[in-house]
């Protein structure tokens, strides 16, 4: 069977791509939700055991939900470089900027939480090995917090190209230049066992609320300028 991707169904494509940003985003805060309180990182072995296996199936579909939400990022920043690839100059560089920091956000989210769910499926066969739950569950922690590097990377591409490209309103691309450093400063709160600038702390969890806006904004911003399926145009 055929598949038309001519250049005038280009719109509705463009306008799947600006939703499944919007679904990251839902799934995203969903999956953080469902998780719940975790532990500090500075709680105890028995305390960081105790989460796992007593909110075991909540936290496994916490981790489903979170994939979904990285699949349909990853839909979105593929969706946004390919708007964007048969544009001229600097436009095209940005969309590149943001596409390897969006790939790179994926990428570390997946691999980073692979400790985690490790830790919450074993669960109880675990017992008995404190270094083994200490240095899965730090693992964890601290490549969520790495994470704002990339994620930098990823939204003052995404900034810049809306800026050049005047998505939507003005003030979304310079809000997202502050929200950018600040993701650098966020991905510093590796020093600390407790507190604000602990992995676990205030910082890079204002970091994570600053980064899910700016997706969403961004988001919203695209569909605007695409328009409604079939009544759309080409963003490039």
């Amino acid at each position: 069977m055929d598949v038309d991707l001519a250049l005038e169904n280009e719109p509705q494509w463009q306008w799947v791509g600006a939703v499944t940003g919007i679904a990251a985003v839902v799934c995203i805060v969903a999956s953080t939700a469902i998780a719940g309180n975790p532990p500090k990182s500075n709680a105890s072995v028995d305390k960081i055991l105790k989460f796992a296996v007593d909110h075991r199936r909540r936290l496994l579909f916490s981790t489903w939900i979170g994939g979904l939400g990285g699949a349909f990022f990853l839909w979105f920043v593929s969706s946004l470089r390919g708007a964007m690839t048969r544009a001229a100059g600097t436009a095209s560089e940005l969309s590149a900027v943001a596409f390897g920091g969006g790939v790179a956000t994926a990428a570390i989210a997946i691999l980073g939480g692979i400790p985690m769910l490790v830790l919450v499926y074993r669960g109880e066969q675990l017992r008995g090995t404190p270094d083994l739950v200490r240095a899965l569950y730090d693992t964890n922690n601290l490549s969520f917090t790495l994470i704002f590097f990339a994620v930098a990377v990823f939204v003052a591409g995404a900034s810049l190209l809306t800026i050049h490209r005047q998505i939507w309103a003005p003030w979304l691309g310079v809000a997202g230049l502050v929200v950018s450093v600040y993701e650098l400063f966020a991905a510093g709160a590796i020093s600390d066992f407790s507190g604000a600038r602990s992995p676990t702390g205030a910082i890079p969890f204002i970091g994570f609320l600053a980064f899910m806006a700016f997706l969403l904004a961004l988001s919203i911003g695209l569909l605007a300028r695409v328009g409604a399926p079939g009544r759309g145009r080409v963003l490039a």
